[in-house]
């Protein structure tokens, strides 16, 4: 018997203009109502808020999912995995991050490095939220180590993440009804 969950296409090898890592990552201190989403494509969001922007330093950030087959139980779990780091510590980035650790449904959208035509952007934590797991703030010890904080974001999800159908600017926040978007960083200007 055929299972009701055939493939629809195969992958070619293509050409060599994939690049790793993310450049920037938004979080939103609000809540979503509704996300439409048609084959992992996000055409609108709709909810209250604002997405807060957090500017990443290149190679430091990093975006993962790993998806759990349980046979014996026939589930799928997806996790999403976000690894962020920020420099200079300070008291407004300590309490930003003390904020972000009680919040259990945070929503974040993560853009990606990889921007053949347009950029890619996801949205993690879309319909169980994520948490921040660990924060880590450091000095460093040589005056050439990093000064600031790595933090790391989970989510478990049943789908994988959906990409915006949209680029960057005006384009992304056409996509949303009832949440602006902050340009300005929490944990400032990137070095």
């Amino acid at each position: 018997m055929p299972s009701p969950c055939q493939i629809t296409s195969g992958q070619t090898l293509g050409c060599r203009d994939n690049t790793g890592g993310i450049k920037n990552m938004w979080i939103l201190s609000g809540s979503i109502s509704s996300i439409t989403d048609t084959s992992g494509v996000i055409s609108a969001v709709t909810g209250t808020g604002q997405f807060f922007k957090f500017e990443l330093f290149r190679e430091t950030s990093d975006y993962n999912e790993i998806t759990t087959v349980t046979p014996e139980n026939g589930t799928i779990a997806i996790e999403q995995t976000l690894n962020a780091v920020f420099y200079k510590m300070s008291v407004s980035q300590r309490n930003q991050v003390r904020l972000l650790s009680g919040n259990q449904n945070i929503k974040i959208i993560v853009q990606t490095n990889n921007s053949t035509a347009t950029d890619q952007f996801l949205l993690m934590g879309a319909y169980n939220g994520a948490s921040l797991i660990t924060s880590t703030a450091g000095t460093g010890t040589a005056m050439s180590d990093r000064n600031g904080y790595a933090l790391v974001f989970t989510a478990k999800e049943t789908e994988p993440a959906s990409y915006f159908n949209a680029n960057a600017g005006t384009a992304m926040q056409a996509l949303f009804t009832g949440i602006t978007f902050n340009s300005g960083s929490a944990f400032g200007p990137t070095p």
